[in-house]
């Protein structure tokens, strides 16, 4: 989207609730002020609700929209954060409903586990927050490490000190990988040794082109080569000479036709 674009609409959703999507797959069609523009998914998950449907126009950058799951999260109790609920439009909703979008606080407080959060989540790690919500009052407080800076499972643990790291298992392979590429670049840096000077470069042209020359004096030779074999089937036939029929006497000819 454009960077001064402020607002937007929802065209169409690609994927429905409880419908499962990998990385890459199209989630859903984002209409805005120039075109049409598909929103891509960052990584495997499930679509959990859909927040605002099909049409729904002049919607806010930053809003949430819909809750995104993990394979096998319970999806059937999501609710939206209360300051979306606030702000999204009820189908039956009176009039003095209006003024609570004045009131609704920056960030949501669930009663279930007294956390402040402050942008979505996954279910998942919605859930581990309520569990640890005596050790963790914001939800702030943390530095995410997922898909533009969302927050896993894995820095909640390694908050909390149940994990050492938020990437678990897979910070070895990441670290080998660092290992080999700065071993790889040392072994580079070692075989390009010094830069020949202007002298040293001349005698070195020189020296190799008089061992080529050496070399293809010596080893010039004579080759004998038969292509009789090769042209056989293109050369003409040689002319055949029609042998002359026997001279006889007339007689010898003509005898026993009397």
């Amino acid at each position: 989207m454009s960077p001064t674009m402020t607002e937007g609409g929802i065209a169409q959703w690609k994927k429905q609730a409880g419908e499962a999507f990998s990385a890459g797959d199209v989630l859903l069609e984002v209409e805005t002020d120039k075109a049409t523009i598909d929103v891509e998914a960052q990584e495997d998950g499930i679509m959990g609700k859909i927040l605002l449907p099909d049409g729904t126009k002049n919607v806010p950058v930053g809003k949430v929209i819909a809750l995104l799951a993990e394979e096998g999260d319970d999806i059937s109790n999501l609710e939206a954060p209360k300051d979306e609920a606030a702000l999204s439009p009820p189908s039956s909703a009176p009039e003095s409903a209006s003024p609570s979008l004045s009131s609704a606080p920056s960030s949501s407080h669930h009663d279930g586990g007294h956390v402040s959060i402050s942008g979505p989540l996954f279910p998942s790690v919605q859930r581990l927050l309520w569990e640890h919500a005596a050790s963790i009052p914001d939800a702030s407080q943390i530095t995410g490490t997922g898909v533009r800076g969302m927050l896993t499972k894995g820095d909640v643990l390694a908050f909390l000190g149940l994990a050492s790291h938020p990437l678990g298992s897979a910070k070895n392979a990441l670290v080998k990988k660092q290992e080999g590429a700065v071993a790889q670049k040392a072994v580079k840096e070692e075989g390009a040794g010094q830069a020949l000077d202007g002298g040293a470069l001349r005698r070195l042209i020189v020296s190799t082109m008089l061992e080529s020359s050496l070399r293809a004096r010596n080893g010039r030779g004579t080759t004998q080569a038969d292509f009789d074999s090769v042209i056989a089937d293109y050369l003409p036939l040689p002319a055949r000479t029609a042998r002359a029929p026997p001279q006889g006497k007339a007689e010898e000819f003509l005898e026993g036709l009397y």
